[in-house]
């Protein structure tokens, strides 16, 4: 962080400094040509293997059923019989029969746009094992290891969380000889897989094709353990950028009787993020010694990038991959297949793409998903179910999806929490919008000041929606209390939060989502910013513009997503503050008013002034 009151790599003040004031050496990794993200290593080796799941040894104990059957004798045996915990939640088996209902009544696409505190989890886990073929697909890790510990899912994790048993457990597996040796030396890795088994090969799994895949020997690899116990599983549990990988190109996994999309109110946007291209210069130098044309990057039209796309596929191609590594080998062919299923959609629907270039490169955007949802995702279930807390509108949720409406079937289910425990107080400092913040901004120090004071003996949470905005905060409000992240360390510094048991307040820009802060956990959070998309992308721009209700609707999801953090359960309870003055356009103009939920309008009560 730029204040040198804040340690740069933990982001707390120094005098709180937990990291001891040690600075990390990032190992630098190669830049994919179609990176989303910087490389990432990891520190969880060799978890303990999970076994495939078995639904017999989960189902209810008899005495438990008869009696629940006796308090619920409209809900079907089989629903109460794999219900995984003693006690449900009120309207829990309810809503499990309503869904089991709808599936046989032939709908192929349910939304649940179900509140906290009604137990979607539980839910969608009764629901797999009824069907006792299912995946289940979370975005965060704090949602993954929820499913993983409380049901013990099988969790398909990537080659980086595991040593390599050939190379004596000094390196990960996706950087182990098998994935760096030369694609000609046909390298033989006796713990691995292979589909031409030895004599006294062990089956591994069968591929989505019905293809065996063995063992090559009874000492097995760690990822390819945990990934077979996660194929033979019948209920599996993945991230979603894994599971589109995986579905979409590796096909170890098939299509199942239920696909379980957990937080799906970000599904276009996963899948948006999935079908983006980048090219950058850098890469193309060092691959094919060739780069993209300054003219073209300047002002290039769209027949400009196709000649541009066919020329640098033709040079991938022309690569001879037998002594380049395994993992440059599947690299080179990733890239030759994305250049040319890129050409493709800019040739059929141009009018989809934002094309957005400077001098180092180009990035090649989707304006929509409703063509591919099905194709890239949605088809490896007979039966989708979507589950969130904010899916706002069936009607523009499913027409993104290129859902048909006939198709869906919509429960919605209030969240069961009470107005008095989850207030929304509209402590307005002025409009925070790009060019009234620099006026704003200084207003809101004091009503931050008065919160903390308030509230000086609780945890809390203060949502910034931008860098910026929290490096305003910590540069202007000096309070030992504060702390705060950097794209880097945001997971290390959340852990932090959550185990200390000092009143704490992290002041964050990205912790609208995914991120559960029950009870002491998060007594109060501050939306310190009404968060509207940034508009200076140029994807989220043209998308505005051809859409106004999609930018409301990002919107107002964010915002619910936000109020959602620190209130967890009915015996909880937790105080948001709002300072953006931005909140009343929210609340009144008819195109973000439609889609703010009832419960959130209820809570709201306004400071006089």
């Amino acid at each position: 962080m730029s204040n040198s009151m804040f340690c740069p790599n933990c982001g707390m003040l120094k005098s709180n400094c937990i990291c001891k004031h040690k600075t990390s050496v990032e190992n630098e990794g190669s830049t994919s040509l179609f990176s989303f993200s910087k490389p990432q290593t990891s520190s969880i080796l060799d978890d303990e293997i999970q076994e495939s799941y078995s639904i017999e040894d989960h189902k209810m104990q008899v005495n438990r059923f008869l009696e629940l059957k006796d308090l619920y004798p409209n809900i079907d045996d089989e629903i109460i019989e794999n219900f995984p915990f003693y006690e449900p939640r009120f309207g829990q088996l309810e809503i499990i029969q309503n869904i089991d209902d709808a599936i046989k009544q032939g709908y192929k696409y349910i939304i649940l746009e179900a509140g906290t505190g009604t137990g979607k989890s539980a839910i969608a886990t009764t629901l797999a094992k009824m069907y006792g073929s299912a995946y289940i697909l979370t975005m965060t890790k704090q949602l993954q290891s929820q499913y993983s510990d409380e049901f013990e899912f099988p969790l398909v994790k990537g080659r980086s969380n595991f040593s390599c048993l050939h190379d004596g457990l000094d390196v990960t597996c996706d950087m182990g000889a098998c994935k760096t040796s030369p694609t000609s030396s046909n390298f033989f890795c006796e713990f691995g897989v292979a589909k031409n088994p030895t004599l006294d090969a062990e089956l591994a799994f069968e591929d989505s094709f019905g293809g065996a895949v063995f063992y090559q020997s009874p000492v097995h690899c760690h990822y390819w353990e945990q990934k077979t116990n996660s194929v033979n599983s019948p209920i599996t549990l993945m991230n979603y950028d894994y599971a589109i990988a995986e579905l979409n190109y590796v096909k170890h996994f098939g299509t199942r009787s239920l696909l379980i999309l957990d937080e799906a109110h970000n599904i276009e946007s996963k899948l948006m993020n999935t079908m983006e291209v980048n090219i950058y210069n850098h890469r193309l130098e060092k691959d094919i010694s060739k780069v993209i044309s300054k003219e073209t990057l300047k002002d290039g039209e769209l027949q400009d990038w196709l000649m541009e796309i066919s020329a640098i596929s033709e040079s991938y191609e022309d690569i001879d991959i037998k002594d380049l590594s395994k993992n440059k080998a599947d690299r080179i062919r990733s890239t030759i297949s994305r250049l040319k299923t890129l050409k493709k959609n800019l040739e059929s629907e141009p009018e989809n793409w934002v094309i957005d270039s400077d001098e180092n490169g180009v990035s090649f955007k989707p304006l929509r998903v409703h063509h591919y949802a099905k194709d890239s995702l949605l088809k490896y279930g007979d039966v989708v179910i979507f589950m969130s807390a904010t899916i706002l509108s069936s009607n523009l949720f499913s027409k993104w999806l290129g859902l048909s409406p006939d198709e869906v079937y919509h429960i919605k289910v209030d969240s069961p929490f009470t107005k008095e425990k989850r207030p929304i107080i509209l402590n307005l400092a002025g409009k925070m919008s790009k060019n009234r913040i620099a006026k704003t901004a200084p207003k809101t120090i004091p009503i931050l000041k008065e919160i903390l004071e308030k509230h000086k003996d609780e945890k809390g949470l203060i949502h910034t929606n931008s860098y910026k905005c929290q490096h305003f905060i910590n540069n202007n409000l000096i309070n030992s209390r504060l702390i705060s992240h950097n794209s880097e360390n945001r997971e290390r510094i959340l852990d932090y939060f959550e185990k200390d048991e000092n009143p704490l307040v992290l002041v964050s820009p990205s912790m609208s989502e995914g991120v559960d802060l029950p009870y002491d956990k998060c007594r109060f959070q501050v939306i310190y910013k009404i968060p509207f998309p940034y508009l200076g992308d140029k994807q989220i721009n043209m998308r505005r513009k051809k859409d106004q209700k999609w930018y409301a609707y990002k919107t107002v999801m964010t915002l619910m997503q936000a109020y959602g953090r620190g209130m967890r359960a009915e015996d909880d309870y937790c105080y948001t503050y709002i300072l953006d003055s931005d909140i009343n356009m929210v609340l009144k103009s008819p195109i973000y008013r439609s889609l703010v939920p009832d419960f959130f309008k209820e809570a709201v009560v306004r400071v006089k002034k």
